[in-house]
C-alpha cells in the first residue's frame, strides 16, 4: 500500500552532479542518484560515481545529490528549519522531476538512505531499485552508542562560536570529542571562512526527526532492494530485520566484512563492485 505524500511543490532545489558520458544520457536504462548521509555532501560520491559512469556494462545516467542543509544547496537555497524524511523524498522527487526522470535507481549512505527509503515507500513508481548503504528504516534512540556519538559530534560541531577561529583552530578544538583524525577533516569540509558553511545549529535540532523513522507501516516498496552493511557497524542489526522484511519484502543483505559506518569510503572497491553487480544484474 502506498501514502499520500504532499506535493513536492515547497521542495528546495538540490544541487546536483551529473557523472554522465555521452552514451549514458541517451541509454534508456534507469538513471542512478547517489545521495549522501550527514553532514555529507554529493562530492563523497564522486568516486564512485565516476566508477559507475565508465564501468557499468548497461551505460546509465548517474547524478549526485547535495541534500536540504547540506553542501552547495544551502549556498543556493539557504537554511531550512525542518528535515522531515518526507520532505526530503520530496526534494529528490524534484530533482528527478528536473532532469526528466521518470524512474531511478536510488543508492543512499545513511541519512542519505533512510530519505531514499522514504521516498521508494512515499513514491514507489518512481523508483526502479533501492541500494541502501549501512542504514535501516528504524528509529534510533541516544541509548544506543553509534547514535549518541552522532549526536556528540553535532553538538561540539555546534558549540563552536561563528566568525572567530579559523578551520585549523577548529580541528583542535574538536580534537577531544572527535579523536579521529580523518573524521575531524571530513566534518571540516563544511567549515568555511571561520565558520561553518551548512547550518549546525539546525541540523542539530533535527537530530531526532533524522533519528526517526515516521513512514506509516502500512506502506511497502516491492521493488529490488539491497542493503549493503559496514560488518562494524552497528546501524543494521538483526533486531531490525522485522522493519527491514515489512517494509521491503524483496531485499537482499550483504556485509562487508571489516568496514565501519562510512563503507563506501572505507572499501570503495568491494563497494562499487556490489553496485555494479546489483546494477548490471
Amino acid at each position: 500500500m502506498t501514502a499520500s505524500p504532499q506535493s513536492p511543490t515547497t521542495s528546495v532545489q538540490l544541487q546536483t552532479t551529473d557523472f554522465s558520458t555521452t552514451t549514458a544520457s541517451s541509454s534508456l536504462a534507469p538513471p542512478v542518484v547517489l545521495v549522501h548521509g550527514l553532514l555529507g555532501n554529493r562530492k563523497n560520491f564522486n568516486s564512485i560515481g565516476t566508477a559507475l559512469s565508465q564501468q557499468l556494462q548497461t551505460h546509465r545516467r548517474i547524478l549526485s545529490v547535495d541534500l536540504r542543509n547540506h553542501g552547495e544547496t544551502v549556498a543556493t537555497e539557504g537554511m531550512r528549519e525542518t528535515m522531515s524524511l518526507e520532505e526530503m523524498a520530496n526534494d529528490v522527487v524534484s530533482v528527478l522531476d528536473r532532469h526528466g526522470i521518470p524512474k531511478a535507481v536510488l543508492v543512499g549512505h545513511s541519512i542519505g538512505g533512510k530519505v531514499c527509503q522514504a521516498l521508494s515507500l512515499l513514491y514507489p513508481e518512481r523508483v526502479q531499485g533501492l541500494v541502501v548503504l549501512d542504514i535501516a528504516p528504524v528509529a534510533y534512540t541516544t541509548r544506543e552508542a553509534h547514535w549518541q556519538a552522532i549526536h556528540e559530534i553535532i553538538q561540539a560541531c555546534a558549540n563552536i562560536p561563528p566568525g572567530v577561529y579559523t578551520k585549523k583552530e577548529v580541528d583542535a578544538m574538536l580534537q577531544q570529542d572527535v579523536p579521529d583524525p580523518a573524521l575531524r577533516a571530513f566534518l571540516l569540509t563544511n567549515y568555511g571562512e571561520k565558520e561553518w558553511k551548512i547550518p549546525m545549529e539546525c541540523i542539530r535540532n533535527q537530530l531526532d526527526t533524522l533519528a526517526g523513522f515516521d513512514i506509516p507501516s502500512t506502506c511497502q516498496y516491492t521493488g529490488d532492494v539491497f542493503i549493503i552493511h559496514g560488518g562494524q557497524s552497528r546501524f543494521v542489526r538483526s533486531g531490525h530485520m522485522t522493519a527491514i522484511q515489512d517494509y521491503f519484502p524483496n531485499h537482499m543483505l550483504t556485509t562487508i566484512r571489516g568496514a565501519g559506518h562510512w563503507v563506501h569510503a572505507e572499501a570503495p572497491d568491494a563497494t562499487i563492485a556490489l553496485l555494479k553487480r546489483f546494477l548490471d544484474r
